[in-house]
């Protein structure tokens, strides 16, 4: 799976590339699988150490045969940072918490070219279709697991950390996907399929 993710999330980097003409590398070092309560654990440590509390959150839902949600989140404080850098414009030192329409046009753009390329590669390979909704980008003050997973529907968390290296400059996030045990088992399911020689 850490395979397919980082397949997807290349395919995202060299989309953004292209369009703001700036070299980016992606990286996913790790994918970790965890039952609800360890995922939202772990999501927490990540939100207090890295995003400090404020996140700003990119998130689409997917459905048909496979069922969940994923959301791209980046520390909030470091996103003007990032959305100048996309539309090539000067940097200034900025710790508002303050985003204009443009600002979450660019976000949701990019949330939609990386969350889309995941899932998309993952669904391709593993050829179980999914749908997807337009994304919605959120800026949250007070950002906890709570707000970002959900165990009403789904059963489960897929946690990846992700670097976004823009031309030197280096943003941390992570990409968090809930997900229902069906949709996984049937993923691992074909993995084993695909790649048993079966």
């Amino acid at each position: 799976m850490k395979e397919l993710f980082n397949v997807g999330v290349g395919k995202a980097a060299s989309t953004l590339s292209e369009i703001i003409d700036k070299k980016i590398n992606l990286d996913v070092p790790d994918v970790r699988i965890m039952n609800m309560v360890r995922g939202k654990q772990e999501l927490d440590v990540f939100l207090r150490q890295v995003t400090e509390g404020a996140a700003m959150v990119s998130s689409i839902s997917f459905n048909r045969q496979l069922e969940g949600t994923v959301s791209l989140i980046f520390p909030a404080e470091k996103m003007h940072q990032f959305i100048d850098l996309c539309l090539n414009e000067e940097y200034s030192e900025n710790n508002s918490l303050e985003f204009s329409d443009v600002d979450f046009d660019t976000i949701k753009e990019i949330g939609n070219i990386i969350l889309n390329a995941i899932i998309g590669e993952l669904s391709n390979t593993v050829h179980i279709p999914v749908e997807y909704t337009l994304p919605e980008v959120s800026v949250l003050q007070s950002a906890r697991a709570d707000l970002l997973v959900s165990d009403a529907s789904y059963h489960l968390v897929l946690m990846m950390y992700i670097t976004f290296n823009i031309e030197g400059t280096m943003i941390d996030g992570a990409i968090v996907i809930n997900m229902t045990l069906r949709s996984l088992d049937e993923i691992l399911e074909n993995i084993d399929k695909i790649y048993g020689g079966e």
